[in-house]
Order: structure tokens, then sequence, then C-alpha cells
């Protein structure tokens, strides 16, 4: 959107001795003398809209609603320069310092990574000095499985499996819902009641113990309630076998029709 102020008048605005915020508000008063456009009732400038660049103080013009509440300099350079300033008035962290195990040299952490040596040469001095410790991470998997032994396979195995692994939760795992609700439990699943499971292996706690009652897998569409409404609480006198979720809610409002099975 080119300006409609004419170039006489422009230079002779441009070339007065007055502050860049006075130049600009005249630049803007001859916009509103000159332009052939009707101004909207419910605009609040008209455009192309005079502002002060922050950095050389430079009048520029603004063509959009966006452009008069977005830019703040007049050029990219400045726009720069701007950046910089604002970083550089910026607040940083300090910096965290860590120890050489080998030099014992105090050295920067970079990216963000705690690490143990101060350069790859003093790694590489550790890991001559220490072959047997270099073994067993050869071992553990530091070059990949495709360099394991089955020997060091069946330690790692061993050591990772079970209570052995420092994640074991005692075989079961948690699914949370959304809000309030406390997470429903899963346990692993036994062979004779695989049917009901997840393609994991798991399967509802719950609904394990009445399989376990019954003798026999629930069926898809059969629901498990818990008396006192708490999931938590999976004991066998806690939990009732409804047909379907409609008997359920059915039972729940008007106290019928009877559960399937209860303790």
């Amino acid at each position: 959107m080119p300006t409609m102020i004419p170039h006489t008048v422009y230079t002779q605005i441009i070339q007065t001795n007055l502050c860049p915020e006075t130049i600009a508000a005249l630049l803007n008063e001859a916009e509103d003398t000159y332009s052939d456009t009707p101004k909207h009732w419910n605009a609040k400038r008209r455009y192309p809209f005079w502002k002060v660049c922050l950095i050389c103080g430079a009048p520029f013009p603004c063509h959009t609603s966006a452009q008069a509440t977005r830019n703040k300099t007049c050029s990219p350079v400045c726009l720069l320069a701007l950046q910089s300033r604002v970083k550089a008035g910026r607040r940083l962290k300090p910096p965290v310092m860590l120890t050489c195990q080998q030099c014992g040299e105090v050295y920067e952490r970079k990216n963000g990574k705690v690490t143990k040596f101060c350069s790859r040469q003093c790694y590489g001095r550790w890991r001559s000095e220490n072959p047997e410790t270099r073994r067993r991470m050869v071992e553990i998997g530091r070059l990949g499985r495709a360099g394991w032994t089955d020997e060091s396979r069946a330690s790692y195995q061993e050591k990772m499996t079970g209570p052995n692994n420092p994640a074991w939760k005692g075989g079961a795992t948690y699914w949370r819902k959304h809000g309030n609700y406390p997470p429903i439990k899963y346990v692993r699943c036994p062979d004779e009641f695989l049917p009901m499971a997840r393609k994991d292996g798991y399967v509802m706690e719950h609904r394990l113990i009445v399989a376990r009652c019954l003798g026999r897998c629930l069926k898809r569409f059969e629901v498990v309630h818990h008396k006192d409404h708490d999931a938590t609480n999976n004991a066998p006198h806690n939990l009732m076998l409804f047909a379907s979720n409609t008997a359920h809610k059915r039972y729940e409002a008007k106290g019928q029709p009877a559960p399937l099975w209860q303790l």
C-alpha cells in the first residue's frame, strides 16, 4: 500500500528538526489529509500507519493492523539488533561445573549432558588404563547386542528379569483414567484365563478374581461392579457380576435385575 502523502510534503516533514515521535504523528496527520479512502467508523487508525523504530529512531510505515501491532523496527537489520539487546539483558542460568574423573580438571557442562570426562582424550586414557571395566561395558551392550556372548546375554537377562529389575512393581501395572478416578490394576493373566487378557498378557485384577471364583472365563460383555465404588478394593465380597452394562446401570438406578454372581 503506497503512501498518499505528496513527495514535497513528505520531504518537508522528514527534514524538520523535530523528534521522531512528532515526525511520525505529522506523517499520520498527512495520511488523514491526503487519503482519498474514507476511514471506517470503527477503525483505530488509517493505513499506512507510521511508527518509530526502536533501534535507529527512523519513522517507518505499517500497512496492516498486524504490522502496526507487531512491528517494532524498520528493517530486519534493526530487528536483529533488538533481539541481541533483549538476549543480552536476559538473566542467564549459572553454568554447571563438573570434575573430570581422569585428569581432575573442572569443566563446564555442555548441551545439558552430565559427562564423566572433560574430553575424548581423557576418556581414551581412562579406557586404556581400565581394560576390565571396558570389557564389562562391552558385555552389557555398550557396543550393541550383536557383540554379546551367550554367557553375558544370560547374565543380563537374569539380572533384569522379574524382581531383579529396578522397575519391578510386583508383576502389576496400572492404567490411570482421566480426572480423579483411581487407577485400574492389571496383573499377569494365568494360562487358563488368557482369552480374557490383553495382547500383552495382562488382565484387570477384579475380573480375574471373579473368573477364579466362577471357574470360567468371563464373557466380553459381562461387567464386574464394585459395591463400594472403590476400584482399588478388589476383595471378592466387594465384587458383583452382571450380564451386561445395561443390567449394571439398571441395578444402580432401580435395584434390579439381580446380579449373576456375588458372595
